[in-house]
Parts: C-alpha cells; structure tokens; sequence
C-alpha cells in the first residue's frame, strides 16, 4: 500500500472512532469554582469570530469569579492577622516571645484547599519515581486542583489527541514520514502555528481546517485571572501565551513520541529541538516563528551570570518541567488562598529536584518577606537591631530572607518591566527577524522526509 493509500486508511479510522470531530475540536471544559458551566461542543471558528467571541455561551454571572473569591479570601486572611497582632499588642508589655506566631496562619483545611494536597502528592510520587512522569497528566492535576476538581479530563485529552493527530494526517496528505523525528518536531509545531486544510473526501472536496493558536496580550501574565496561564483554557479558547503554548507542544510530543526541550529567558519560556546533526532550533509559538539565540538574548535582561548559572536558554529535563509543574500549583494556590506553609512545601520540593528554578527561589523570596512582615508586625516592627538584640528569632527570619534574595542577584536574574516583555516579543515581527525565520524554517523543511 502507497502512501496516499496509507493516509486515506488512517484518516478513515481516525473520523470513525472520534466523536464529533469533523469540523469542530472536542472543547475542554471551563469551569468556575466551585461549580462549572455547561458548555456546547467549540466549533473551530474563523480567526475573525475567535476574536469577536473566544467564549461563547459562556454565562455573565460573577457569583464565582476567581478574583473575586481571591479577594474575598485575602480580606479574611488580613483580618485573622489584624486579630492575631492585637493579640499580641495587648501582652507585649510581656517581653513574652511565647505569644509571638512565626508562622503565616494556615489556610489548609478551607474548602478547596484539600484538592493541592492531593495534587502535589501526585506530582512528588512522580518525582520521586514511583509513578511515570507523564507531562500530560501533570499539567491537568495542576489545573484541576484550581477548578476544585471540575476539569473534564475526558475532553482535556481529546482535544490533545486532535491535535496530534491533525499533525499526522497533514503529514500523511504532504506524502512525508511521520516516524521521522523531525518530521514529528516540524508538524506539530505547523498544527499549532499554521493554518492546515486536510481533505477528508476527494470527489466532494470536503475538507477540515485548522486554524492557528493565537497569543493571548489580556491579561497574559494571569494577573487577574490565573486560569488564564492554562494548557485547559488554551485548547478550549485557541489562544494562549509563553506558558501555555510550550506545555502544550510538549505535552503533545509525549503524546507522539517526538523529542525536544522547554527553555526559559526572562519572564518567558519556549521551545528548543535539535536535528540529527545535533543543531538546536528555538520555537517562538507565541508568534509561529522559529528564532535565533540572538533573538532570545535580544530582550537585553540576560545576563552572562544567568547564563552561566543556567538560568536562561538552557534545555529543561523532563523531570524539571514537572517540578516546575508544582511552582505553578503553588501559584494557583497563592492566587486562591494567599501565603502559607503549602506554598513553602512546594517551592521546597521543587528545589530538591530542580536547585536553579528561578520561579521557585522567587516564590521562595515572597514567602518569607509575608512571613516576616507578618511577624514584625506582632513586636511593632522595630529596628533590625532591636530585633536582634529582643527577638533573636525574629532576626533570624530577617537574615534568611535577605539571604534568598542575594541569592537571586547573584544568579545573574535582572527584572524584566511588562513594557519591556511586550516590545521584545512584537520584535519578532520586524522585517530582519521573518528574513531569519524564513532562512531556519526553510532549512528544517529540507530535513523532513
């Protein structure tokens, strides 16, 4: 059996065992905590009525608004603290350090809470190898632990496997070997980035089409919205950012056995591959572009510090990108609950399998200045050396935490301001970087058979 023949074989059993995926991607569920939304199938729109519309039928009602329960929530936090510290005003004629609480009160035990539990003792069994690491798997357990456990992953998965399988048939159509690695590396990247048309049936010309994922500039660092950093919300709505987008192309090279590697520069994350001469190729899928290392330390905040400390530009493992899996479970919680001793437990783990994430020593740094600001607030913030002298303890934490931030200078880490992040990425769009885009992407075309 040719080629063509083996493309219209497999095309034939993939519509025959997929439901409802003629013409339309299998949607993932958005739900809002604590309950969910019931949404009809998503149907692959235009560009123009993607942009019009991302969400259709979605319902106005805020009654469940992450935000708004956020804000909620940390209105009750600030107010168990003012208690604890009026508590602690009213015996500190005392001198008495046994009043004193060193620990940010506990937000465990509030409703939803028990769902991060749950998920960071899976990700640490994986870890800890006594599950696979599975990416896949990973990124849903974070995501579901913020929807408290609504996430549909039957839909979650589906809208993978179209995915994948869109790359597959499109490569079969071209007349190419999909077992070819870079075939694999190639197309993925095209079902993400490009506009496909697969035939379905020659004599009507019946066709699917899809379209391109797009990036996502509202609200694109999750400011107000976490859910909005979700591989789940970028399969459901077609749009995404730094985050989403390269977890989702390497979640869905696990699902095909394609190889390649998450890299990170400041304030963002991307793909990196290699061919089999071993020359590596940056994915920029925030714009569809394959870019140079120039490019990549072109945004001016990467240092020859951060470099050398591996930072920056550095292919992350398998397992770092699952550790890195449980930074993102901790922010999610800290968006939902605020700061406390599960947020240090997931940094922690984090940073026993991945001693350089960036991400967690940050996270790691705002802890303990909540948690020090929390405690000096108890004495009436004296000076450093009062608290030295007075509160041994207290002065300890100080010291710890100046220490964690010294550590991130050292790294060679430079903040990055949000105005800066946007001009860098919309560079990509000037005429010298799409001459440089077309010349790699060209030259990687000539290596897919």
């Amino acid at each position: 059996m040719g080629i063509k023949g083996k493309y219209f074989l497999i095309l034939a059993v993939f519509l025959t065992t997929t439901n409802n995926l003629l013409g339309q991607i299998p949607v993932v569920e958005a739900p809002k905590p604590p309950t969910m939304f019931t949404v009809p199938i998503y149907n692959n729109p235009t560009p123009q009525a993607r942009q019009s519309n991302p969400f259709p039928n979605v319902p106005n009602s805020n009654n469940h608004n992450p935000l708004e329960m956020y804000e909620r929530d940390k209105h009750e936090l600030q107010r168990r603290n003012a208690e604890l510290y009026k508590i602690s005003h009213e015996n500190d004629n005392s001198n008495s350090n046994n009043i004193i609480q060193y620990d940010l009160p506990s937000q465990l035990g509030r409703r939803g809470t028990e769902y991060y539990q749950e998920a960071l003792d899976k990700l640490s069994k994986m870890l800890r190898g006594e599950t696979p690491l599975n990416l896949k798997n990973a990124v849903f357990t974070v995501e579901n632990a913020y929807f408290e456990n609504h996430l549909n992953y039957s839909n979650y998965n589906k809208a993978i496997k179209y995915l994948a399988e869109t790359a597959k048939l499109q490569t079969m159509q071209d007349g190419r070997n999909w077992n070819n690695p870079i075939t694999k590396n190639v197309m993925l990247f095209r079902a993400m980035a490009d506009t496909l048309e697969i035939k379905v049936r020659q004599k009507e010309r019946t066709s699917v089409v899809s379209y391109p994922m797009q990036y996502d500039f509202e609200d694109f660092r999750g400011e107000e919205d976490w859910s909005k950093m979700f591989v789940s919300k970028l399969l459901f709505a077609n749009k995404g950012q730094c985050h989403s987008l390269p977890l989702l192309y390497l979640i869905l090279c696990e699902e095909t056995g394609a190889k390649a590697n998450l890299a990170y520069s400041p304030s963002h994350s991307y793909i990196k591959f290699k061919d089999n001469s071993g020359n590596w190729y940056n994915l920029e899928l925030t714009n569809g572009r394959i870019v140079t290392d120039a490019f990549v330390v072109g945004s001016g905040y990467i240092t020859a510090e951060a470099i050398k400390n591996k930072l920056y530009m550095e292919p992350q493992t398998k397992r770092q990108v699952i550790a890195q899996c449980i930074s993102d479970l901790a922010m999610g919680y800290r968006h939902k609950y605020g700061y406390d001793s599960f947020i240090k437990q997931c940094v922690d783990s984090v940073l026993k399998y991945d001693p350089n994430n960036l991400g967690s020593w940050m996270i790691k740094s705002n802890y303990e200045t909540q948690r020090l600001e929390y405690v000096v607030n108890q004495v009436g913030r004296p000076h450093p050396d009062i608290l030295k002298e007075r509160y041994p303890k207290i002065f300890e934490l100080f010291e710890n935490r100046n220490a964690i931030y010294r550590k991130i200078d050292a790294s060679g880490y430079r903040e990055m301001p949000k105005e800066a992040y946007e001009a860098w990425l919309n560079s990509v769009n000037e005429e010298k970087e799409r001459r440089e885009h077309d010349e790699k992407y060209n030259k990687v075309l000539r290596l897919v058979r």
